[in-house]
């Protein structure tokens, strides 16, 4: 039987996973699998996710939905013109 586990405190089985799970995931809790034994089997951690008010570029928070909309609607570059470019040819 696989236990599910949250700093080290034991929340479930298996068999609740896929209620639990959801739920530690919003709580961004870190999930463990042990065996019968304890012994560990993996880790779930959930992915951080982006807030409404964070820049879609981090390094760049200037840029917008739009600019980025745009940006993707133009032609892109050949190898060519890259190596071009940057002067590789």
């Amino acid at each position: 039987m696989v236990m599910l586990y949250v700093g080290g405190v034991k929340v479930g089985d298996l068999a609740n996973a896929a209620t639990l799970i959801p739920e530690l995931a919003a709580k961004n809790q870190t999930v463990e699998f042990r065996d019968e034994c304890g012994i560990s089997l993996g880790t779930f951690k959930p992915e951080r996710r982006s807030m409404p008010n964070e820049p879609l570029v981090p390094w760049d928070p200037s840029i917008t939905r739009e600019e980025l909309d745009r940006r993707l609607a133009e032609p892109g570059l050949t190898i060519d013109e890259v190596r071009e470019r940057m002067g590789w040819k």
